[in-house]
């Protein structure tokens, strides 16, 4: 906007950068009545996000710059456990599956470990796994006791 005394309407193009030090997203947008919008889907990592718009200027006006802060949260996730073979025998190995994936409106691929912890009331098993794609499995042959287990993934 122009400063008083100065009147009119700015064209010419904004650029925007945002940076939280590590990810760096840059887009340019064109002024329309003054005013211009961009959109990114780039802010990849959870954290504050420093943005910079930089006004370009034109014959009638000058440049000048904006900022702002951007904060990006971690996305929820939803976690889902199986396990092969079910039923199975005392000793037989037996593979457990986790699969974790963001919820909308988050996107992207979970990293990171998780922990199956796989009881009876009287035998405990925990195994941990690296998600690969978000994925992991990992098996055990330590159910020794005939029951019912119950299987948590974290």
């Amino acid at each position: 906007a122009p400063v008083s005394p100065g009147a009119g309407t700015p064209t010419g193009t904004v650029t925007f950068v945002a940076t939280d030090g590590v990810t760096t997203v840059t887009l340019t947008g064109t002024l329309s009545g003054g005013t211009t919008s961009v959109t990114t889907s780039g802010l990849v990592t959870a954290g504050v996000y420093a943005v910079t718009a930089t006004y370009s200027g034109d014959g009638s006006f000058t440049s000048s710059v904006g900022t702002d802060t951007q904060t990006v949260a971690p996305a929820l996730t939803t976690t889902t456990v199986s396990s092969t073979p079910d039923p199975s025998v005392v000793g037989q190995p037996v593979t457990f599956t986790a699969t974790v994936a963001p919820v909308s409106p988050g996107a992207g691929t979970p990293t990171g470990t998780v922990t199956f912890v796989a009881t009876d009331g009287v035998t405990t098993v925990t195994l941990t796994g690296t998600l690969s794609g978000g994925t992991t499995s990992v098996t055990t042959s330590g159910l020794v006791t005939a029951g019912a287990y119950t299987v948590t993934a974290t």
